[in-house]
């Protein structure tokens, strides 16, 4: 998609006008005019903007229906997709960029129910460091400064009440559960307080990673509210969570985490069939044990090529394929592989089909 601006437009309008525009460029500036005049002829186009959160769109579907305490906690989770103009001196790789993907989701509950939910949230960023081997963390309690709630330099909403009443129900939960935790003030949300998960790779990098905020604010100023035990409309707390953050940057952290040598289950390509030589049986072996691994849902490829098999291995050690099973003739008599793992060597032969069934059993319980 090509976008110009006005005054673009109107400099190759003239060209063509006064017949010195090249003419290609005349024959698509009249068929773009010609679909203009058609667009007309069906009205004025509606007007659409770029989605920078999640969390307008989940507080309309809140509102959409009347809601009771009996519907809450109401749990809103979103695989989407987000643009944010990062001016150009700001974007960095993957790390920061402009279209962004998140597992974003806002839960609504009574206060009550805050505790729990809240402490959930955490137990599953617990469960995910565990997951990508993630070690050392801190949870940053992040809370308002009294002094910035009005006047030329406010910062954050003018409720100091529930400020201290929120704060407190933060505090109060990270301290039950025992989780790890900094307190920094000034640096909540403008509308509540929230937890910054730091990590850190192995090469000591810090990595903002997730968060978890408490809103305090938005719901009432969007009119949410639900019908409590008593009769009465009340307006709900939000969750916001966003486990992993952006995905761009989480993948950026994992590539620097493990250093490109990611455990098998996560290895952009798990295995890779080296074969030694090219005949036609022991190509179609190959193929079909790499038929086989798919068939599997193992990320699998073959080289079947010329190269000689320590040039292969070479390869797959410089693109980090974590497992590589090497046929040759014995193998294929055996109906077995010889196994070499990424970064430690030849591991030794096994029955093909064995292999493949360590291979599957690792990936799906994730062993590192």
């Amino acid at each position: 998609m090509i976008i110009m601006k006005i005054e673009e437009f109107n400099l190759v309008e003239d060209a063509v006008k006064t017949g010195i525009a090249p003419a290609e460029i005349a024959v698509a500036f009249n068929e773009l005019t010609a679909l203009r005049q058609e667009l007309k002829k069906l009205g004025e186009p509606e007007s659409y903007y770029l989605k920078a959160m999640n969390c307008p769109h989940h507080h309309r579907i809140f509102a959409a229906e009347p809601r009771s305490y009996r519907d809450l906690p109401l749990r809103l989770a979103e695989y989407g997709t987000n643009y944010r103009y990062e001016q150009s001196g700001e974007l960095f790789g993957i790390m920061r960029v402009r279209s962004l993907n998140m597992n974003d989701a806002h839960i609504y509950c009574t206060e009550e129910q805050f505790a729990t939910e809240f402490n959930a949230v955490n137990e599953m960023y617990l469960k995910y460091f565990k997951i990508f081997g993630i070690e050392k963390y801190v949870m940053r309690f992040s809370t308002h400064d009294p002094s910035r709630l009005s006047g030329d330099n406010a910062k954050f909403v003018n409720e100091p009440a529930l400020w201290k009443k929120t704060e407190d129900m933060v505090r109060n939960t990270l301290e039950k559960s025992g989780i790890n935790y900094k307190e920094v003030p000034n640096e909540a949300a403008f509308y509540g307080p929230k937890i910054d998960v730091q990590v850190w790779s192995v090469i000591g990098r810090e990595f903002t990673l997730a968060t978890n905020q408490v809103d305090f604010a938005q719901p009432r100023r969007m009119g949410l509210v639900y019908r409590d035990k008593d009769n009465t409309d009340k307006t709900p707390l939000c969750i916001h969570r966003a486990p992993l953050g952006t995905h761009e940057r989480f993948i950026g952290f994992l590539i620097e985490h493990y250093a490109g040598n990611f455990p098998l289950w996560l290895a952009p390509e798990q295995v890779r069939v080296l074969t030694i030589g090219e005949e036609e049986p022991l190509v179609a072996y190959g193929r079909s044990i790499v038929s086989e691994l798919r068939a599997n849902f193992v990320r699998a490829e073959g080289d079947y090529s010329t190269n000689k098999i320590n040039g292969k291995i070479q390869e797959a050690e410089k693109a980090r394929v974590h497992t590589m099973l090497v046929v040759g003739p014995r193998d294929l008599q055996a109906g077995a592989v010889s196994v070499r793992v990424h970064g430690k060597g030849h591991i030794g032969a096994k029955p093909k089909g064995e292999a493949v069934a360590e291979i599957v059993a690792a990936i799906r319980e994730r062993r590192a």
